[in-house]
Order: C-alpha cells, then sequence, then structure tokens
C-alpha cells in the first residue's frame, strides 16, 4: 500500500492527509499528526475525500456535441474545434470570457487568467464563488489595504475573546471551529453574531442575535462601545479615530454589547472570525469594513497572534482570487489599472493585456457567446442558483473542462477530461494563506489530462505560449506574476508537510473610515412585514466531491428526501400567529414575485425573520429576486 501526503480539497481550512492506494486504486485516507493544520484531525469530509475520485461519475475522454449528442473524439479534434469555433466568435465580435474556480489549482487558475487575457483578449474572467466573497474581501480591504488575513488558525486556539459571525462554523470550517474549542477550554470569551443558535452560537459567552437588517448596526454598536471605553492610546489608534467617534454617536449600545466591548478591548489575544454575509447591494462590504475596523481601533491587527481571519468556503478560494481569475484584478490581487502590476504581467506573458474590466460571474453567464469553465458547476455555486443554467443553455458555444460528469458537462459544447485532485500535481493556498501541495497517487482514468496541461496548451493554440514540464513550473511563473508567491516553488517540500506560508499582511497600516450612515434602511412595511434572508455562501450538497461520495452525500439525500420542494425557516411565534405547523405550506409574496413552499419552524429566530438555506435559494428565486434579502407577506394558501 501507498500512502502520498497531499491538501484536503474541500473547505478552506488547508488541512493535510495521506491518500492511500493499492495496486494503482485509492483506498482510503489517513490523518497525519504532524500536520500544522490538522493535526492528526480530519472532519468527514476529510475522512472520505478518495471516494469521489474512485467512484465518481468520471470524464473519461474528449467530447464534442455532434447532432444533440456529445460523441468521443480524440485530443487533437477537440482542442482544434475548441479554438476554431472560439476563434470564430472572437471574428465575429461577440464576447468570449473564461470562469476558473475555487476547486482548481493556483496553477490552473493562473492559466486560466493567462488564456482569458493573453489568448482570448478580454477580462472576462472570473470564478463562481468570487460573487458571494468579493464584497468581504473589498470591505477587508477598505480597512487594511488587502484581503490577506492577520491570524492564523492556530493562533485562534490562544485567543482571550473570539469575535464570529457565522451560518455554522462547525459544519463550513471544522478545523477553526476546533481551535475555537480549544480557546474555550482555557477560558476565552467567545461572541457570536448571527441570525439563530448555531451549535458555535449556543457555546458563547455572549450571542447577539441580529436580523440582516441590524447586522451593521451591531458590529457599529461594538465600535462605538468600544471607543467609548477609551482604552486605548491615542497615538496608536488608526488616522480617522475622531471621525469615527463621531459618525457613531447615536449608535445603540446595548449592555452585551458593551460586555463583548469590554472583552474585546482589554483582551491582549483576540480572534475575528467573518464569513460572507447575504446583506443587500453594498451592505455586505461595509458590514465586513465595520468588522474590521473593529479589529483595528482595538489594535489586535498589530498584536501577534491576534487578527483577523475572512471564513472562507472552499479549498482554493483565497488561490483563485491571488491568481487573478477576476474582471478587475491580475495575479497577486493587484488591481486591473495598477500601472506597475500590468507591466509587470505584460512583460512576462509578452501581451499587452485588454484594459476595459470584465464581466462577473454571474453577468458573464448571462452574456457571452463562449465560455470555457474550468473545474466548476456554476448553477450549484452562484447566487442565482439554476436561473444560471438557463442563462449557460443560451451560450452558443460551452467548453468545461473536469473531471466529474457535473449538469454543467451535460450541457457543454465540447467536453475536456482532466484529472482529479487525487491524479495532478499542483497547490492549493489555504485562507490563512498556507500554499500546499496537491501530489499525484493515481492515474488519471481514460485519456483524461492534468487541467494544467491542457490549458497551457490552450494558450498556446491561441498565441499565448506557455510551455511548462511541470506543475512547479507553473508555479515558478506564478511567482514572477504574483510577487506574494515569490520563491514559494523553492519553500514547498517534496516530501513533507506544512507548505509555505505567504507573508503578506503589512502590519500597522490601517486607515479607518467613517462609516456613513449605519445599518441599513429598513426594508419591511406593512405590505411586507416579514423578511426572507438567503442563509449560507455554499452548498456542500451539490459539489461533486460530495455529490459523488457514497458517504458524504447520505444527509444531502436525506434532506432532499425530507423536503423535495424545499423549505424556509420560521420563528415559532410567526407560526403560531399564522396558524402555520412544520411541513405545512407557506405563500411567500414580495415586490419581486411570490411562491409556495413548506416551512420548518424554529424556536431560534427572531420574530419577522424567515431563513432559506443555501442549497434551497431556487424554490424562493421569484420572490429574492437578485437580492440575497427581501422584504416578504407571509400567508397561508
Amino acid at each position: 500500500m501507498v500512502a502520498v501526503p497531499t491538501a484536503c480539497p474541500f473547505c478552506s481550512c488547508g488541512c493535510g492527509f495521506y491518500l492511500l492506494a493499492k495496486e494503482g486504486q485509492l483506498v482510503g485516507v489517513a490523518p497525519s499528526e504532524t500536520h500544522p493544520v490538522s493535526e492528526g484531525r480530519l472532519c468527514a469530509r476529510g475522512w472520505s475525500a478518495h471516494e469521489a475520485a474512485l467512484w465518481g461519475d468520471r470524464l473519461r475522454q474528449p467530447l464534442l456535441q455532434r447532432n444533440g449528442k456529445q460523441e468521443s473524439v480524440s485530443w487533437d479534434e477537440a482542442l482544434d474545434h475548441v479554438v476554431g469555433r472560439l476563434k470564430e466568435l472572437m471574428n465575429a465580435g461577440k464576447p468570449v470570457g473564461v470562469l476558473g474556480s475555487s476547486r482548481a489549482t493556483n496553477e490552473e487558475n493562473y492559466l486560466a487568467g493567462r488564456l482569458a487575457r493573453a489568448g482570448l483578449q478580454t477580462n472576462n474572467v472570473d470564478f463562481s464563488y468570487h460573487p458571494i466573497c468579493r464584497p468581504l474581501l473589498a470591505g477587508l480591504e477598505e480597512v487594511g489595504g488587502k484581503h490577506a488575513p492577520s491570524i492564523r488558525l492556530n493562533d485562534i486556539a490562544s485567543s482571550q475573546v473570539i469575535l464570529l459571525t457565522e451560518g455554522n462554523l462547525a459544519e463550513t470550517h471544522p478545523r477553526a471551529a476546533s481551535s475555537v474549542l480549544k480557546a474555550l477550554e482555557k477560558g476565552a470569551h467567545l461572541i457570536t453574531v448571527g441570525y439563530r443558535k448555531t451549535q458555535m452560537a449556543r457555546l458563547a459567552s455572549l450571542h447577539l442575535q441580529t436580523t440582516p437588517e441590524n447586522e451593521g448596526e451591531v458590529i457599529n454598536g461594538l465600535l462605538a462601545a468600544i471607543l467609548d471605553l477609551r482604552l486605548q492610546d491615542r497615538t496608536s489608534v488608526p488616522i480617522g479615530y475622531d471621525a469615527l467617534r463621531r459618525d457613531l454617536e447615536t449608535v445603540k449600545r446595548t449592555e452585551e454589547v458593551r460586555q463583548a466591548a469590554e472583552w474585546i478591548a482589554r483582551a491582549e489575544r483576540a480572534a475575528f472570525l467573518i464569513a460572507p454575509s447575504c446583506g443587500p447591494g453594498d451592505q455586505s462590504r461595509k458590514d465586513a469594513a465595520a468588522f474590521a475596523k473593529l479589529a483595528a481601533i482595538t489594535g489586535h491587527l498589530d498584536k501577534p497572534a491576534s487578527g483577523l481571519l475572512p471564513l472562507l468556503a472552499r479549498s482554493n478560494v483565497r488561490g483563485a482570487c491571488d491568481m487573478g481569475v477576476v474582471p478587475d484584478r491580475l495575479p497577486g490581487y493587484d488591481p486591473l489599472d495598477d500601472a506597475r502590476s500590468r507591466q509587470r504581467v505584460q512583460d512576462l506573458w509578452g501581451k499587452t493585456l485588454p484594459s476595459a474590466p470584465g464581466l462577473s460571474a454571474e453577468s458573464l453567464l448571462q452574456s457571452v457567446s463562449g465560455l470555457i469553465v474550468v473545474a466548476d458547476d456554476p448553477p450549484s455555486v452562484v447566487p442565482m442558483g439554476q436561473r444560471a443554467m438557463a442563462a449557460m443553455e443560451r451560450i452558443e458555444f460551452l467548453v468545461v473542462l473536469d473531471a466529474f460528469i457535473t449538469p454543467t458537462a451535460r450541457i457543454a459544447h465540447a467536453l475536456l477530461p482532466i484529472a482529479s485532485f487525487a491524479e495532478t500535481e499542483g497547490t492549493l493556498t489555504n485562507m490563512e494563506g498556507r500554499v500546499q501541495r496537491l501530489r499525484v497517487v493515481t492515474d488519471p482514468p481514460g485519456e483524461a489530462r492534468t487541467g494544467w496541461q491542457v490549458l497551457a496548451e490552450l494558450c498556446g493554440k491561441f498565441n499565448a505560449a506557455a510551455s511548462y514540464s511541470s506543475a512547479s513550473g507553473v508555479l515558478r511563473e506564478i511567482g514572477q506574476a504574483a510577487p506574494g508567491y515569490a520563491g514559494v516553488e523553492q519553500r514547498l517540500s517534496e516530501d513533507g508537510w506544512g507548505g509555505a506560508l505567504l507573508e503578506d499582511f503589512d502590519r500597522a497600516k490601517f486607515v479607518v473610515h467613517p462609516t456613513g450612515a449605519t445599518g441599513m434602511a429598513a426594508l419591511t412595511s406593512v405590505e411586507y412585514p416579514h423578511l426572507l434572508a438567503r442563509e449560507g455562501a455554499f452548498d456542500w450538497g451539490h459539489d461533486p466531491l460530495v455529490s459523488f461520495s457514497p458517504t458524504l452525500r447520505r444527509d444531502y439525500q436525506s434532506e432532499r428526501k425530507l423536503f423535495p420542494n424545499g423549505f424556509v425557516e420560521i420563528g415559532k411565534g410567526d407560526a403560531d400567529a399564522l396558524k402555520l405547523s412544520g411541513g405545512r405550506q407557506a405563500r411567500l409574496t414580495s415586490v419581486h414575485g411570490e411562491a409556495m413552499v413548506p416551512v420548518l419552524v424554529r424556536a431560534d429566530l427572531k420574530p419577522g425573520l424567515l431563513v432559506v438555506p443555501y442549497a434551497f435559494r431556487d424554490r424562493v428565486s421569484n420572490v429574492l429576486g437578485t437580492d440575497g434579502v427581501t422584504a416578504v407577506r407571509v400567508e397561508r394558501p
């Protein structure tokens, strides 16, 4: 039996384990007590990581759609057809684009961006999870100048205070939850902010329950209460302190908020953990900025073992951003209009880059005539859900590179089979900035090739020559395109654990701008007295690494059997007032439209709030429209 060390392909905590293989077949997973992140522990997803690659519905040969059917062809024919059709569209002046993925490696995402910008000459490049995490990253940048974290996962365990905004940390990021539990065992105060009492909230010293309308007000209340304490040395307070204090004079400070503020301000070590929220419009960015200001004005962004960590969902969200597969950013997540960064990439690629920002993922799906999708199934990820599938069905020429037969792959005009995470070399960057190797354990099935090789060949065919002998060669070039990755390839051990940490967070360089109007304008009215919010930021149930795993898919299949038409959660008081019992259909009506959907009654939701799980967002798409939260009227049919 062979045991090969590799990185977990699921959430962005970046655990490591051994993939076990016998006679070329994956047979299991074993933890490693020496891995600096997982430390010998694995969650259910990690323990089952081998299953999808082993038993999943795999792509084995290139396919082209002919006469309504996908037919097997040679690699040469498939690649020539892809290049020819895309060139036809470009010559006709029709827009084309590329979608990378937070499931793809850094090397695959980097080459996807190079293919788009240098080959297809377009900035129409993004990845499906980016619309969800972009407001969060923008808010952090507003205060700290960067989207990078300022604390590591292991630091959380030594925190005296932890402020957590989340959906359900124990499910979304089990390794981070483990660090929180270690801190609690040492007497730390946990403060949770959210709509309902999750597993972590039930362990909290304080749970600050919110609604979509007042989440920002709670964070600003903490800001105001901390400023009231006057515990900070004024010479170390970031620029903008006085304006911020004036801006927050009328913000409500409850006794709970004052208590939480005192714990945060007096702590020597504090961790600030924040997940993307569903707030409307620009509210998510503002909430994230307020959260970062809170860490900044208490001095915790300047202290060792203290700081802020964005809770990103999939394994390589951070890497996808760093590789520049976003419409207005270059490798290194540098702005597209940054002259120095732009010149650096142009010199490296030997091509003049397009200057106009491209389309975001959701706009791209609805607007381009030709699209390359790399290792993703957009309808299962983007907030617009199955409307993305309808949009993709209208695309003239859809190319999919994937290891699995996903719903997106089934409608593709050209399918190019690539290796799964267990069959390729490459790197992933976790949410704390740790770059780790994926290692080859088994061969890809049939004629499947490694994704970086396919993308490199496509770059060459579009006169954006990219010749590499290995994924390590791509990583060396990434170090030239994205300075934060310079030297990473040399620091990665071929046979050991740990990876290379990116040291890219500049401490003590924070600017705290005034908050402007606190909170958000009230959405509810006499006609629409309730709020409906979309909860969460990712649906693991439709991820191929879960849906093709016999072990992992069981819980999600059970939920869908119990609720084949989905559900929305409603507080017990509201359910009683409306005479709605669990499983009963309710009519939800908003300015966008209406939907009939079963309700699930919960005792821990605030009055006036209904929540739809991310997995069932399509059930209420007519009601939510393009928003993550909207005012609704709830009625018995």
